[in-house]
């Protein structure tokens, strides 16, 4: 899950201290302590994603599919690059080796080599086909990038696919407006992330590759991921995430400010609103989906990052106790809404008789006898 601090009037940063301490780490079943300080996302922060040399973005231009004009000649006629990183700052002509490039490979490290020391550097763009990405190697939000037109002598923009223009980086601001206003909607996902931006920037983390994790970094300064440990459950539906997100929340009355929830939690998607409730056993179906078998249908039975899922099905001549470690070792399967229990792990149990009630933790569900 992730969770996003929608308000704008908070004394300070919350602090949720009934999740895992930060000493403790059992891997690889229990994650590092989560309990932490969770605030309104700044622009420094946000600022720091972007900057950052491991998953930050430069501002992009990438140009059209080119895969079908292999191999590509570069001639005294169509060599010339013109580029520059400051709107202030004189374009820099490069010339890219006269060759005929068989493929996109080797058309790259021959763009690379002739913009050394340009503060430019040549990638495969996003999307599809096979396209020229030209990115600053200036990160984040006072990145610039522009190339100059064919008419003025960039004439190297004709077969790289390239148009002559510039581009910029979206504001810090910019990216929190869109993913988390104060009193709005949360939404760090993907899509909304890379869609932000306009005219210069329009839709600019759209044009970084998806494995650099940038939106990933981003979505992590704007609503920080908890692992949806049983901890974590307990504190969605009865602990402090759920009071901070409780309408009735009142951060501070005596200053007169008024109740409303403190946070937003969305799946890690980043825009699917979180669910967790207690377990409800909806069918006990015996003999499906073989004789003998058991299938179980409901919610909430399971499918957190945890094994915690325990089924008891008692009746006359059976009471078993199956958690869902054993259940899975026998081949069964545990999820959210269906947990089938081979026939191996419940011999003795008969229609009408015997119930089935399924727990998670502490939570239980009503026993439900078998049909």
């Amino acid at each position: 899950m992730r969770i996003g601090v929608i308000r704008g009037d908070l004394p300070g940063p919350i602090r949720i201290t009934d999740l895992e301490t930060t000493s403790q780490y059992n891997p690889p079943t229990e994650p590092r302590g989560q309990e932490r300080y969770i605030g309104r996302p700044t622009v420094a922060e946000v600022t720091a994603a972007l900057a950052s040399p491991t998953t930050g973005a430069g501002a992009t231009i990438q140009g059209s599919d080119i895969s079908g004009s292999f191999p590509i000649t570069i001639t005294g006629s169509n060599d010339d690059l013109k580029i520059r990183t400051s709107a202030t700052a004189s374009f820099t002509t490069v010339l890219v080796a006269q060759a005929a490039y068989a493929n996109i490979t080797n058309f790259l490290a021959a763009i690379n080599t002739a913009l050394t020391g340009t503060g430019v550097t040549a990638r495969l763009g996003t999307g599809s086909g096979q396209r020229v990405a030209l990115e600053s190697n200036t990160k984040g939000v006072n990145s610039y990038i522009e190339i100059d037109t064919t008419g003025n002598g960039s004439v190297f923009d004709t077969p790289a696919g390239l148009t002559a223009g510039a581009r910029t980086m979206p504001s810090a601001a910019a990216f929190i407006t869109a993913t988390n206003p104060v009193n709005g909607t949360l939404d760090v996902s993907s899509a909304t992330i890379n869609a932000v931006g306009a005219t210069t920037n329009s839709n600019a983390l759209s044009l970084i590759p998806t494995a650099r994790g940038t939106v990933t970094a981003l979505a992590d300064a704007i609503a920080p991921r908890f692992i949806e440990t049983a901890v974590v459950i307990d504190s969605w539906l009865v602990g402090q995430i759920s009071e901070y997100r409780s309408a009735s929340y009142n951060p501070d009355p005596r200053r007169g400010l008024p109740s409303g929830a403190a946070i937003s939690i969305v799946q890690d998607d980043g825009v699917t609103a979180f669910t967790a409730g207690l377990p409800v056993l909806s069918v006990a179906d015996l003999n499906t989906p073989t004789s003998g078998d058991l299938t179980i249908t409901g919610t909430g039975l399971g499918g957190f990052d945890n094994k915690e899922t325990v089924v008891r099905v008692a009746g006359p001549g059976i009471n078993k106790r199956l958690e869902q470690r054993a259940i899975e070792a026998a081949g069964g399967s545990v999820s959210a809404t269906s947990i089938v229990i081979p026939k191996t792990l419940i011999p003795g149990a008969t229609l009408t008789t015997t119930t089935a009630r399924v727990q998670v933790r502490q939570r239980a569900s009503a026993a439900v006898a078998m049909t």
